[in-house]
């Protein structure tokens, strides 16, 4: 039996997210101060997230109809706000000063909701879903292009008493962190509904198009 390309698509983003989580557990020990947080939040909302969001989705039984634009337009603005103020200076101020659990919690409930209205988009609707995810993960490709090219450190302990000690070098792989993962999460995710869509597209045509009749041969 032959395997069909959905399949595939779905297998090679398994393996993908697989090898990040990999990657970024066996790094993380050797990591700064700022680059396990990135490692934390690269796990929580893009490993994490997207698989509970399925794992819900299949035992809840929820359609693929119930998230609308607006729903997903107001997940993606909420995680895209919450995730460059908690790593804005004063976001990371914030999390010396005992607010670290919040972050982690409040960037975890927003990518879940996220997810859950990425996934929950109608077949004729992922368009929506596609734009939802390659804005977000470009808007984090570019805090991370930010991190990785500044020319000094941009959590600086004296500038607002944060606590957090970090140095250049950190700054810099806690952005390639984020570079590599959104390509490897939100790039591929999108990927895999262009291809859904596109099916959804044809099968949807075909059912339309009338049979085309069949001609009687004479004796």
């Amino acid at each position: 039996m032959q395997t069909k390309p959905m399949t595939l698509l779905t297998l090679a983003e398994l393996a993908v997210l697989s090898l990040l989580a990999f990657w970024v557990l066996h790094y993380a020990g050797n990591a700064g101060v700022l680059s396990r947080h990135m490692i934390l939040h690269i796990l929580l909302m893009s490993l994490a997230a997207p698989i509970l969001a399925v794992t819900v989705r299949g035992l809840t039984g929820l359609r693929a109809e119930c998230a609308g634009a607006n729903s997903l337009a107001a997940a993606a603005f909420l995680q895209a706000g919450l995730f460059f103020a908690w790593h804005s200076p004063p976001g990371f101020a914030a999390v010396a000063q005992g607010a670290e659990g919040a972050l982690h919690a409040a960037l975890f409930l927003s990518a879940l909701w996220f997810w859950l209205a990425v996934f929950n988009q109608a077949d004729n609707h992922l368009w929506r879903a596609v734009l939802g995810l390659l804005l977000t993960g470009k808007l984090f490709c570019l805090l991370a292009v930010l991190l990785t090219f500044a020319p000094r450190v941009l959590y600086g302990v004296e500038a607002f008493h944060s606590g957090i000690k970090t140095d250049l070098a950190d700054q810099q792989t806690a952005g390639l962190l984020m570079v590599i993962a959104c390509p490897m999460t939100y790039v591929l995710a999108a990927i895999v509904l262009v291809y859904r869509w596109f099916a959804a597209l044809c099968e949807s045509r075909s059912e339309t198009e009338p049979s085309a009749p069949v001609s009687e041969s004479g004796s």
